[in-house]
């Protein structure tokens, strides 16, 4: 029988560097793997893609109006395997957490002026700092996203206005996205927005002071909604994907974006295996096989019903809104949907 941890140190190394993904977990494999692969340096644990734990969630986020406590255990849940983890954070006794993307935890300074950023990866403990101060209020922020790579850059949205800064320079380069901005997100180490019109657009870096906008696209002939009101669009990763969520009312569609052809194609399934969870500040996609309360082949999100606001279920396969419960009426303990939902939105609940 083959004894995989008398491999030799040099073999394991070579596989890891070219596992992607798999590198952090080869490490946990045993302890001649884990002293036989390197472990990131600070700087990678956060530009690295390989080392972002972006399939992980942080279940219990802090809210910005919370000042610091004693209670460091933080909740992780995996979204494709459905694995729990419990760790202690105590950097968020002195530090507010703004936001989360790709899996990093954005943070800002509790306690000196001004309040300077950093980027933590909760799984490492690697921490990034940034010279530059956060720019707009705390709970103005309504989401973050960090790039990957070379250039490596920190996007802060708030008051129709995208700021952003590198970690070796103060300079912080403001961006006007317009009024109609709807979600940002992290795909692939670049950083993507789209507005309510279901345009999709890329920031590229490092920052200027006249970012240029690429993969450009737009909804294609397939959309058929009925106007009824402002339309709002939302970009989530998916399977390697970059999906758009446009909709507007009661009606949804989904689209796979093709940057490389700018073109929206749209999705009529997620298969039986795959589910949405939408909110104001991320998006994030899961594997239901795993997450035995979660319904496949749908997108779960809040929602408006008259002057109420909802939790809803949007079925793909009968492009149907279905309210689970209203936002008012919750008791404890909370199901996975909504404390999945809390997730996309915690600055609001």
């Amino acid at each position: 029988m083959v004894d995989w941890g008398e491999l030799l140190p040099e073999l394991v190394q070579g596989i890891a560097d070219c596992s992607g993904e798999g590198y952090m977990n080869m490490r946990v494999v045993c302890s001649s793997w884990r002293s036989a692969i390197s472990k990131p340096s600070p700087l990678a644990a956060i530009a690295d893609l390989r080392f972002r734990p972006r399939h992980w969630v942080m279940l219990n986020l802090p809210s910005k109006y919370q000042d610091g406590d004693n209670d460091d255990a933080c909740l992780f849940l995996h979204i494709l395997t459905g694995r729990f983890r419990c760790l202690r954070l105590p950097v968020l006794h002195d530090h507010i957490l703004i936001g989360a993307s790709d899996g990093l935890l954005v943070l800002g300074d509790r306690v000196q002026s001004p309040h300077l950023a950093c980027v933590l990866n909760p799984l490492t403990g690697d921490m990034l700092p940034f010279s530059a101060p956060v720019h707009q209020r705390f709970d103005d922020i309504m989401s973050t996203a960090v790039s990957g790579g070379s250039h490596t850059t920190l996007f802060s949205w708030a008051d129709e206005t995208v700021v952003c800064a590198s970690p070796s320079t103060d300079v912080i380069r403001e961006m006007d996205v317009g009024t109609g901005m709807t979600s940002m997100v992290t795909f692939q180490g670049n950083v993507y927005y789209s507005d309510q019109d279901g345009w999709v657009f890329k920031f590229v870096t490092p920052c200027d002071e006249k970012p240029v906008l690429v993969a450009k696209v737009s909804p294609d002939k397939y959309i058929h909604f009925e106007r009824k009101g402002s339309t709002w669009s939302e970009l989530v990763e998916s399977r390697g994907e970059l999906l758009l969520v446009h909709g507007w009312d009661q009606a949804l569609k989904v689209f796979r974006v093709d940057i490389e052809h700018k073109l929206l194609q749209e999705v009529n399934s997620l298969g039986s295996g795959r589910t949405l969870f939408l909110g104001d500040e991320r998006c994030i996609s899961v594997d239901v096989g795993n997450l035995p309360s979660v319904d496949g082949d749908c997108v779960y999100l809040f929602n408006w019903v008259e002057t109420s606001k909802y939790m809803c279920v949007y079925n793909l396969r009968d492009d149907k809104m279905e309210v689970i419960s209203s936002m008012y009426h919750l008791d404890r303990p909370f199901s996975l949907v909504y404390v999945l939902l809390r997730y996309c939105d915690f600055r609001r609940y």
